[in-house]
């Protein structure tokens, strides 16, 4: 059985896991520019199924953050040395998901009320022309009110800014994360594995199975010393060919699924999604290890665009939508006027977001339950 060594120092920010983190917000960008195009032919099939195909794999992507924050969130708590208090827990992921979230939703909304052009979207793809159709009314008021709140029978996640699925599975998660944290953290290691064997039996069937993927993230913060030490164990080569495992598995889904049927199997996203997520695992693990691409991470570039990317996420595609309608009236939807400016802007808006939205917010929580005593008394 694995023994588990507990460090001094188990709480540990690691910024390259922050450059990940934004490098991720950029392929899913990255990925629906390429999508807002109609393009076909034989190269896209190569390039797709290529090791370029991560830059554009959006779904895996996604699957990278759920990973991530299931390994980050748990990290102060894994050890048992830090009780986990319920409510603190709470507050601290509402201060963090809502405030930038609103008012992000907010723009987006002005957005497609004041300048977004219906009629000039059709050189653009089907899946860009799916959103923005709907005007106010008595119906979209209310679809509109359970946008903000990220709740509601029948949630429409695409009405504003189709990225938000993705916030409803994290807010969703976050309430029962940190009881299997609880659990991960008081297990030992065959009991860990033979519960996320149970956990997958149980959500197989439902497609709204992300549970498993933020639990393989808690697990890897369980037991992140043994398996950084034995990656500082491997060769050089070794771990080029991990590496190489690692983005095998997390392109999967275009190196393998797309060409053979995706739907082949009524659940076939389901094995796509947790290979995805076995490699980004991977990727985590050798990025905190291995002391030369840590350094390569924790350059300012890759921290600047970690720090903005949750914002970045959600800002690209209500900014992507209402540059194609600029654009394509007066440019003849140029791709490179389309694909420079809505970076631009999203890197800039994002910037501004995070500076004056997310860190004062994320303060707030601290001495919001700095206020109410009460607060930290219940743990678990």
């Amino acid at each position: 059985m694995m023994q588990i060594h507990i460090s001094s120092q188990t709480h540990v920010r690691y910024k390259q896991l922050d450059s990940l983190r934004g490098l991720a917000a950029l392929c899913v960008f990255f990925s629906h520019c390429f999508i807002t195009y109609n393009l076909n032919g034989s190269w896209i099939k190569i390039l797709m199924a290529s090791p370029l195909g991560i830059l554009i794999n959006g779904r895996a992507a996604v699957m990278f953050f759920f990973v991530l924050s299931g390994f980050v969130l748990s990290l102060p708590y894994i050890y048992g040395e830090r009780p986990l208090k319920l409510i603190e827990f709470y507050i601290k992921r509402v201060f963090r998901i809502y405030p930038a979230y609103l008012a992000i939703i907010l723009i987006a909304v002005l957005l497609k009320t004041f300048i977004y052009d219906d009629n000039a979207m059709f050189p653009f793809s089907e899946w860009i022309k799916e959103f923005w159709h709907w005007e106010w009314n008595s119906s979209y008021f209310l679809e509109t009110i359970k946008t903000f709140l990220l709740i509601g029978p029948n949630f429409n996640a695409d009405l504003i800014d189709p990225v938000i699925w993705s916030l409803v599975v994290e807010m969703k998660m976050s309430i029962i994360l940190p009881f299997f944290i609880i659990i991960v953290s008081r297990s030992n290691l065959t009991f860990n594995i033979l519960f996320f064997i149970l956990v997958l039996a149980l959500i197989y069937n439902h497609q709204t199975g992300f549970l498993g993927v933020f639990y393989l993230g808690i697990l890897s913060a369980k037991y992140k010393e043994q398996l950084s030490e034995l990656v500082r164990s491997w060769s050089v080569p070794f771990v080029l060919f991990m590496l190489a495992v690692a983005l095998f598995l997390y392109n999967v889904s275009y190196e393998f699924f797309k060409p053979y049927g995706d739907r082949a199997h009524p659940f076939a996203y389901f094995w796509r999604d947790y290979l995805n997520s076995i490699g980004g695992t991977i990727i985590i693990i050798i990025a905190i290890a291995r002391k030369r691409i840590t350094s390569f991470f924790d350059v300012p570039v890759f921290t600047f665009i970690g720090n903005i990317s949750y914002s970045f996420y959600l800002f690209h595609v209500p900014l992507l939508i209402t540059i194609c309608s600029l654009i394509s009236a007066k440019l003849g939807g140029s791709r490179f006027y389309i694909f420079g400016s809505t970076l631009l802007l999203s890197v800039s808006l994002s910037y501004m977001s995070y500076r004056y939205i997310e860190l004062p917010f994320q303060n707030h929580a601290k001495s919001f339950i700095k206020k109410i005593p009460g607060i930290s008394r219940l743990h678990i």
